[in-house]
């Protein structure tokens, strides 16, 4: 098999981690797809798992009602066996382009955020922008880092698979 005829070789897209004020972190990436596709597996139940855990198969969904004023509560299974749940209200939903919505982590008690995950075209491929606006800066540098900037690199590795079709969704609820 020619390197013309074989499997397409990926080359991974760059990740940009970034604090641009004092109580926001954000980071960026392209993904090659166009938007709604991408916002899709953002937002589907089946998909979700990937870009919210490294392990997928660590995840519950416990709720998600995704539409504004909807609410969403995901519990992530730890290593070491407990959980952490991630929680929140959707503020805006306008597909295929942005979403808005509270964010709270209960191993962080009274830390909350301002999320926007943004899915902007360029091409024939996506730039999703995701940006945490904190109330404090105590709350940012206790909720992103070296270990968010772990996890997110390594779910959204998942979410390219997936866009490739090397992946199958793992997507489980409760609710």
């Amino acid at each position: 098999m020619t390197e013309a005829n074989g499997p397409r070789k990926r080359v991974p897209e760059t990740i940009a981690f970034s604090q641009p004020s004092p109580v926001e972190s954000q980071v960026t990436r392209i993904f090659r797809a166009p938007p709604a596709r991408v916002f899709h597996l953002f937002t589907d139940p089946a998909t979700l798992p990937y870009v919210f855990a490294p392990d997928p198969r660590s995840v519950t969904i416990e709720k998600l009602d995704f539409r504004k004023g909807g609410k969403y509560s995901i519990r992530v299974r730890l290593d070491d066996g407990s959980s952490v749940r991630f929680q929140g209200e959707y503020l805006e939903v306008d597909p295929p382009h942005r979403v808005v919505n509270t964010f709270e982590v209960d191993t962080f008690p009274g830390a909350s955020a301002v999320e926007t995950d943004e899915f902007e075209p360029v091409g024939d491929f996506t730039r999703v922008t995701i940006r945490w606006k904190y109330q404090r800066q105590e709350d940012r540098d206790k909720m992103a880092g070296p270990d968010m900037e772990r996890a997110v690199t390594a779910m959204w590795e998942h979410v390219e698979a997936l866009l490739e079709g090397g992946l199958q969704p793992v997507g489980r609820a409760e609710a």
